[in-house]
């Protein structure tokens, strides 16, 4: 008989053939095939013998062909029964059944007991019964074998039947053959207990084992040696988006990239040589989109140690190249903040020793100033030498801004408030080749700035906008409120979560390339012609930001204009009205004692002077130890300790706290040009100092209730 092909095509991979209804169906088939053959094979088997060795009389051999044949011709009805698949093993055992009747008739008429040696027939039918069916259709065909032998022995013995001849020692050959056919039916039994029992722990075990390979998330993949696939998940078909026939006998390379299908093929061909491979290429995925995997391989080899083929994983690192990329984002983020942040402090460091030079020369030029009159020529002069020093005292603030240890009064501030503000200068600064847009959340939340130096962050942004538009174009201005979540945070280490509200600074200018914004904020850094800028302009505006607990950024391409990013906290208050400092008439005197403790002797001559004039009683340190034993010797009450925070051994503070322990209705003031940590501005006098600043200062701390109080 020929085979069904109608089998359904399955996918070649690691799926269960057996839950499969088709499958099963085509198993059942199958097997009754095989069993038809088997069994037209035996009849055919015996009807050549009878015409090779003819059993006497004819008569017999007639009858023994003619049930062979009939064997044969129950071929027919067998298939056509068996064809609708309905209780296929009902019909197995009526089969079985069948062929032990036709055997045992058979040999009665081959002669009863003479025929004893013909018994091996049954074997036949017990081993098949044992290998297709069960261990207990075996034991069903051996005893009814047995039943009938036994059958036709007793009524030929009984006279019911007459065997057609003698044949000597019948009845021993018989009884012999029939324990030999119980105990072979007794071992194919527990062969085919045994063969069942191997057959449903492989399938337990394949069906495990599929279940696991399906459950992992990468691509499976087998191929022969000329790199087809043979074996594979369901994976690769989700992620290529091709059915089980598409991929059957596609070569693995014509899945990837076309330009990484030349490398992945040789290392296809070394693996081949059993040289394990790992490497990285795309797939083209189910949207056409190429999806970054990393490939590894190694060499299949048959029952000879020959190489059949390779089989390997492929796993998507689409996320771990965007963590990785993510990761070296930050790592450059971190590194460019370290850098600033030293730089920051050698700043803080210099304006720190250029402020105590400004002081004595402003300080000196004003007090000079008091004794001319504006039309002497001398006057003019020194006010020259002030106006210079303040314009470097400018400069230092710029460089306490970036290293974030200027003084600021920060107060509740509403950002659109100060961007209106600053509006209309801005128009004037940018010149009319530049459009000025502004645009404005009205529900815009407050933050806590120092007026002044969000407008000076405003300026900057506008003058940097400026000179990147040299033939005109658009500066735009907005705010907005914003939320800083975990993810924006872990790309951009330096920013906190939580709400902000944002100063966007836009501009159509040249823009910048990737080696220009890594160096964005640094001091003294700029692009412009030399005599055109000192580069410290953004460097003040990331000062700024620091010093107000927020975060910029810029985002700019060549030709593609620049993006300035400021995010401060948000806060919920009222906004404050502030304070107006004008005309606040001459300069306060007093005469309380002072302990004034300076290390620049240049700078405690000057401030001695000057508070002297004013009418304090001064008494003087050059550093902390030396004010302490001051301190002790003079008997009297000191009302005030104006110390410099930075000083070589005892600094500032730790004067402060150990003069409060001895003295603790002495008032305290700081006098620093770079504090780190910052100190308060009730008690800071900010360098260079003036004596204008000086006397009001002292004024107002003196007028304050000792902390003691």
């Amino acid at each position: 008989m020929v085979a069904d092909t109608s089998r359904p095509i399955a996918r070649p991979s690691l799926e269960r053939a057996q839950d499969d209804p088709a499958e099963r169906q085509f198993g059942r088939r199958l097997r009754l095939y095989q069993e038809l053959t088997v069994r037209g094979g035996v009849a055919l088997f015996i009807v050549a013998f009878q015409l090779v060795f003819p059993v006497d009389p004819p008569v017999v051999a007639r009858c023994i062909t003619l049930l062979a044949l009939l064997g044969l011709f129950l071929n027919g009805p067998y298939f056509l029964a068996a064809r609708n698949g309905r209780a296929f093993r009902a019909q197995a055992y009526v089969r079985m059944l069948v062929d032990v009747l036709l055997i045992s008739v058979g040999l009665y008429f081959a002669g009863g007991l003479a025929a004893a040696h013909f018994l091996g027939i049954y074997l036949i039918v017990m081993i098949f019964a044992g290998m297709t069916l069960s261990s207990r259709a075996c034991l069903t065909a051996t005893a009814s074998a047995t039943g009938s032998y036994i059958t036709i022995v007793s009524l030929q013995h009984a006279g019911v039947l007459s065997a057609p001849f003698e044949l000597p020692n019948a009845t021993m050959i018989a009884a012999f053959n029939l324990i030999l056919l119980n105990i072979a039916g007794a071992l194919t039994a527990v062969l085919s207990q045994a063969l069942r029992e191997s057959r449903r722990r492989l399938r337990a075990t394949y069906q495990d084992l599929e279940r696991f390979v399906e459950a992992i998330p990468d691509v499976i993949y087998v191929v022969d040696r000329a790199g087809r696939l043979t074996l594979w998940n369901q994976k690769l078909e989700s992620v290529t988006g091709r059915g089980h026939e598409a991929l059957r006998g596609e070569l693995l390379t014509e899945l990837l990239a076309e330009d990484d299908r030349v490398t992945f093929g040789a290392a296809l061909r070394a693996a081949l040589e059993d040289r394990p491979f790992e490497i990285e290429s795309r797939v083209r995925g189910a949207d056409g989109a190429l999806i970054a995997y990393q490939w590894t391989g190694a060499a299949l080899t048959d029952e000879h140690g020959r190489v059949s083929g390779l089989t390997g994983v492929g796993r998507d690192v689409t996320e771990r190249k965007r963590a990785e990329g993510i990761l070296r984002q930050r790592e450059t983020e971190m590194r460019q903040l370290q850098k600033i942040e030293a730089i920051g402090r050698l700043a803080g460091g210099v304006a720190h020793d250029f402020n105590n030079v400004l002081t004595v020369v402003i300080g000196r030029c004003q007090l000079m100033l008091s004794r001319y009159q504006p039309d002497d020529p001398a006057y003019q002069d020194l006010d020259q030498i002030e106006s210079t020093a303040q314009r470097a005292a400018s400069l230092t603030r710029q460089l306490l801004a970036f290293s974030r240890n200027q003084a600021s009064a920060r107060q509740p501030l509403d950002l659109n408030a100060t961007v209106t503000s600053v509006s209309d200068m801005l128009a004037r600064l940018i010149g009319e080749n530049i459009e000025l847009a502004v645009t404005l959340d009205p529900k815009l939340d407050l933050v806590m700035g120092d007026p002044g130096q969000i407008e000076q962050v405003i300026v900057n942004f506008a003058v940097n906008a400026r000179d990147a538009m040299p033939n005109g174009g658009r500066l735009t201005i907005a705010t907005r409120n914003v939320m800083l979540n975990a993810a924006f945070v872990a790309a951009h280490p330096a920013a906190a979560a939580g709400p902000h509200v944002l100063l966007e600074v836009q501009d159509t200018g040249v823009g910048m390339d990737e080696a220009t914004l890594q160096r964005a904020f640094e001091p003294f850094f700029t692009t412009k012609a030399a005599g055109k800028g000192c580069g410290l302009g953004l460097s003040t505006v990331y000062g700024i930001v620091k010093q107000h607990e927020g975060y910029a950024a810029v985002e700019s391409a060549p030709g593609a204009g620049a993006t300035f990013r400021v995010y401060l906290p948000r806060i919920e208050a009222p906004v404050a009205a502030p304070r107006d400092e004008s005309n606040r008439g001459p300069l306060p005197r007093g005469e309380d004692t002072i302990l004034l403790v300076e290390d620049e002797e240049a700078v405690r001559g000057l401030v001695r002077e000057i508070l002297s004039r004013l009418g304090y009683r001064v008494l003087v340190a050059s550093d902390g130890i030396e004010a302490l034993a001051v301190s002790q010797r003079f008997a009297e009450p000191i009302h005030l300790l104006l110390t410099d925070v930075i000083m070589p051994g005892m600094d500032g503070r730790e004067l402060a706290e150990r003069m409060m322990v001895v003295r603790p209705d002495t008032r305290i003031l700081f006098m620093s040009g770079y504090a780190d940590p910052p100190i308060p501005d009730d008690v800071l006098l900010e360098k260079p100092v003036t004596p204008d600043a000086l006397a009001r200062k002292v004024a107002e701390v003196l007028r304050q209730p000792a902390l003691a109080g």
